[in-house]
């Protein structure tokens, strides 16, 4: 399952993704073998460090703040936590639920399968949905794209839900936050809602829209050299991947992994090689699979183990004789810069020419290597005394917490 990527960023929400506890630069050297990342302990409550909001965050914060308490007197209605099992059960097959499409008349994309919850939420946002602005909150959440979202389906949970725990999305952090839960009596509760608070209680998230795809790395489909009829076609691609690793908090939401690859490219005319980074594969890993992952369970989640089944290159002919691979999380608040040694070769004789590929991004350092052809293909189906196999391919890793498989096939 892909999350499906959101509208363009609302004015009221331009600035802002996600609140990162570490702010740090990477200068990765050329050559550079691999770099990890560590996985972040739990946060205590007194080490959170909050940012100060401008004046459209702070109306975010308070807006997302009564939709969550509106949802949570929604859901004294045992129909509507049924209906809500639609985005929390172990095969959903989505994560979550936007405004706009739960309360645009005729809904878009949901049918009549959250009726009850549009009618319930409709009502009570009729007699406390106005904003400090004095204008809708229906109409605002739909404008600035928000969601209800799931983080970990029911599954998680052996002795099962009765209910959900509601929580907006605290803007100034993303670790923890004041939630709303609503007992069998209909009484409400506030509590704290973090990453340990979800162990053992089911939560909904009220989330703002997170999506900018204003990345420096190209974000478009793969450019291949044409071939001749006797070019043999060498597709290499990211069959699984696993991210033991949240990035950040309970409220960071689906990861946005993206798979950068760097790759050799050589003028005729200068017989001269140089590097460049190609576009990107963009995976939305889902949180449940990242915890499975960190916990190392092997029942939910497959382990943490996604399948992608994307080609990472579409032919990787023998003269680009070695490319990098980079791996991040895609943060629009962090700007990093990184470097791969790459390497061509004229012909199947020749001596191969080394380069360097160099690009800037933004997000979370998830790791970097240099594969070359002849390794990574005589490895990919022999595994050393060291390596791992996942479902017949050598696992790969570009950091102690990423790792994937890279299936490969020729295609005459």
């Amino acid at each position: 399952m892909k999350k499906k990527l959101r509208g363009s960023r609302p004015i009221t929400f331009q600035n802002y993704k996600k609140m990162r506890k570490l702010y740090y630069v990477l200068i990765i050297c050329a050559f550079t073998i691999s770099c990890d990342k560590e996985e972040s302990p739990q946060i205590a409550s007194n080490a959170i460090v909050k940012k100060q909001l401008s004046k459209s965050e702070t109306i975010l914060k308070d807006n997302l703040n009564k939709t969550a308490i509106n949802i949570a007197n929604c859901l004294k209605d045992k129909e509507i936590i049924m209906e809500l099992r639609t985005i929390s059960k172990k095969d959903r097959a989505s994560y979550d639920l936007s405004f706009k499409e739960l309360l645009t008349v005729p809904p878009k994309g949901v049918n009549d399968s959250f009726k009850t919850l549009r009618n319930n939420f409709m009502q009570i946002s009729s007699g406390k949905g106005m904003t400090d602005d004095g204008n809708d909150l229906n109409t605002y959440l739909i404008e600035n794209n928000c969601y209800i979202y799931c983080p970990f389906p029911e599954d998680f949970y052996p002795k099962g839900i009765s209910g959900y725990t509601v929580a907006p999305h605290p803007i100034d952090n993303e670790y923890e936050g004041v939630g709303y839960s609503v007992d069998v009596n209909g009484k409400m509760t506030e509590v704290i809602v973090n990453e340990k608070y979800t162990d053992d209680n089911s939560v909904l998230l009220i989330m703002p829209n997170d999506k900018d795809d204003n990345d420096s790395l190209e974000l478009a489909g793969f450019k291949s050299t044409p071939n001749t009829k006797a070019d043999p076609i060498n597709e290499v691609t990211i069959g699984l991947i696993r991210c033991a690793n949240y990035c950040g908090g309970l409220f960071e939401g689906t990861l946005e992994l993206r798979v950068a690859r760097g790759f050799p490219v050589f003028n005729t005319e200068t017989e001269v090689a140089t590097g460049s980074f190609s576009s990107v594969i963009v995976i939305d890993y889902p949180k449940d699979y990242a915890k499975a992952a960190i916990n190392n369970w092997t029942v939910h989640s497959n382990g943490g183990w996604y399948p992608v089944n994307i080609p990472w290159d579409s032919n990787w002919k023998v003269e680009k004789d070695k490319q990098g691979v980079l791996v991040y999380e895609y943060d629009q608040s962090t700007t990093v810069s990184a470097t791969v040694g790459v390497g061509y070769k004229k012909d199947p004789y020749s001596a191969t020419v080394s380069a360097t590929a160099s690009t800037t991004y933004r997000g979370d350092f998830l790791g970097i290597n240099e594969w070359d052809r002849s390794w990574f293909y005589s490895t990919n189906t022999s595994p050393g005394p060291t390596d791992d196999v996942k479902d017949g391919w050598v696992v790969r890793k570009t950091a102690t917490v990423l790792k994937l498989t890279t299936p490969t096939r020729t295609l005459k």
